[in-house]
């Protein structure tokens, strides 16, 4: 779910779904794989009821937790951190298929992934990179980690987006820094 705001601009070059987590240069999205990791037991998803909240204070910010609705398949979003509406706004509740500020190809493209990580039932990471109103290029990471209540069957999703160094000013030229 990274660079698909129309806050974020073009990417420069193409986005990469699916890469080793090894090249994701994110510590927010490496310290939450091995939470994650830490709450599955015998193989099995953790469930949201696994995910403690008061045990990620750093990372709330950049997060987003989605639940899935199997068949039609649709993503609705049940929560966002607050640095993740600084760059897209508040879309708590909406339904991905839904959102007007991502371009539809793009955000079919992202409903995709998130069926591919359901279906899984392992995470993935992105990469993309936003230009700045300045010119200057960023990275920006995304991963994207199944919970399961029964511990098999994928029901929600939990997004980290890490902007790095970015801020929403160097994005947006109507907003003061």
């Amino acid at each position: 779910m990274t660079a698909s705001n129309e806050h974020l601009g073009p990417a420069p070059h193409a986005y990469a779904f699916d890469i080793p987590l090894a090249k994701v240069k994110s510590a927010p999205i490496a310290e939450f794989d091995r939470y994650w990791n830490g709450k599955r037991r015998q193989g099995r998803l953790p469930g949201r009821a696994d995910i403690d909240p008061s045990e990620l204070r750093t990372l709330l910010p950049n997060i987003v937790l989605l639940d899935l609705e199997p068949e039609p398949f649709r993503v609705r979003i049940r929560l966002v951190g607050t640095k993740i509406v600084q760059f897209r706004g508040d879309n708590t509740g909406k339904y991905l298929d839904q959102l007007v500020t991502m371009d539809p190809g793009r955000r079919d493209h992202y409903i995709a992934e998130m069926r591919v990580v359901a279906a899984r039932a392992r995470p993935a990471f992105a990469c993309d990179q936003v230009t700045t109103r300045f010119g200057a290029v960023h990275e920006i990471y995304a991963g994207i980690w199944p919970l399961a209540t029964d511990g098999s069957k994928t029901d929600k999703l939990v997004v980290i987006e890490d902007y790095g160094q970015l801020r929403v000013w160097q994005l947006k030229p109507d907003e003061d820094a």
